[in-house]
């Protein structure tokens, strides 16, 4: 694998998250499509685990897999608190909604890592 593909990859896919934020923010994709939410955190949590393995790249298996998935669940976490201070959720819902992000989260670092993995064994 290149140097920076990785980070490059993970790029791309932060700036394609910023788009579908902002189209789904216009249209309401939030509240109206279910997955829609899902989707976002489980790509966030994919993009964030490719920039977290690029810079964490040179840790050993197992160190690189817990601190990846400890620094996008942070990510996450802060997230969702910026979800509850300015009602992005719907009360009543929120401890679901705010344990479904976090596995959706956690899902998207797990891609990461699988992710990364075919990529290394391709290019050896």
């Amino acid at each position: 694998m290149k140097k920076y593909s990785l980070l490059y990859t993970a790029l791309g896919l932060i700036i394609l998250l910023a788009i579908l934020n902002l189209i789904a923010l216009a249209l309401h994709f939030y509240w109206t499509l279910w997955w829609y939410d899902l989707m976002m955190h489980t790509l966030a949590g994919f993009s964030g685990g490719l920039a977290a393995l690029w810079f964490l790249r040179s840790l050993d298996n197992f160190k690189i897999i817990l601190l990846v998935l400890i620094s996008v669940m942070i990510v996450g976490v802060a997230y969702e608190v910026f979800e509850y201070i300015y009602d992005i959720v719907p009360p009543g819902n929120y401890w679901q909604d705010t344990i479904t992000d976090l596995i959706a989260d956690g899902v998207g670092v797990i891609l990461a890592c699988l992710y990364t993995r075919g990529q290394k064994s391709e290019s050896s």
